[in-house]
């Protein structure tokens, strides 16, 4: 709920059991805080995707860029936070295998609740993604993700979080799980950098790996 200008670069590599591949997807992010209340994101993938492909693809190039058109405080006070946001993810993969092949609209709810004296913040997320227009040959995306987020400080420079996420796929999958964990460390003020591990507990859902693991790390630019 934090709404500060940053610029975020991450590398997450993804592998899948059941097709045996691995998914590499490099991330250019930029946050930028409008006004007190207000924000809004750019995400750029790279994506390399190892599955077996038709020649004439391509198995690495631009991903799907998503832009969050609004992030907006609708409260916030010192120890809990409601934000709502709409993000539109492009149909702009270079190749079928590096994006989803569809428009997709995903409006979003954070609440976030600290608790100082034992260190500790707990969050929820909801989002809801549909698609619109897009390759006709390729498949509808309607599905539902909820995050749950502990997070632990252990010093004003370290913290870690564990974070189970579930997706709900309409189309036919129906319910998978994530669990994620990440450890960020702050070396300086304007400074985090981080590793997040994490498994698929099941599911079929394609969000849904057989483990991944990310890197990453991100500078402010402004301070509130």
């Amino acid at each position: 709920s934090q709404f500060i200008t940053r610029i975020e670069v991450y590398n997450e590599l993804q592998y899948r059991y059941e097709g045996d591949y691995y998914l590499n997807q490099a991330v250019a992010r930029t946050i930028v805080k409008l006004g007190k209340r207000f924000t809004t994101r750019i995400d750029v993938p790279y994506v390399h995707n190892t599955i077996g492909v038709a020649t004439s693809e391509q198995q690495s190039g631009i991903g799907d860029v998503s832009i969050r058109l609004l992030g907006y405080q609708l409260f916030q006070k010192p120890r809990s936070a409601l934000t709502a946001s709409i993000e539109l993810s492009f149909n702009t993969a270079e190749s079928p295998y590096l994006g989803a092949g569809k428009n997709v609209v995903i409006p979003m709810v954070t609440y976030s609740l600290l608790m100082p004296k034992q260190r500790l913040l707990f969050s929820g997320l909801f989002q809801q993604a549909n698609s619109f227009h897009g390759s006709e040959s390729r498949r509808d995306v309607s599905f539902s993700k909820l995050q749950l987020i502990v997070l632990r400080y252990w010093s004003k420079r370290l913290w870690t979080l564990l974070a189970p996420e579930f997706y709900y796929d309409y189309i036919g999958t129906g319910l998978s799980m994530n669990m994620r964990a990440r450890m960020t460390h702050a070396p300086s003020p304007r400074i985090n950098v981080w590793i997040t591990p994490s498994v698929g507990v099941f599911g079929d859902f394609f969000a849904r790996y057989t483990w991944s693991v990310d890197v990453g790390g991100r500078f402010f630019l402004l301070r509130r």
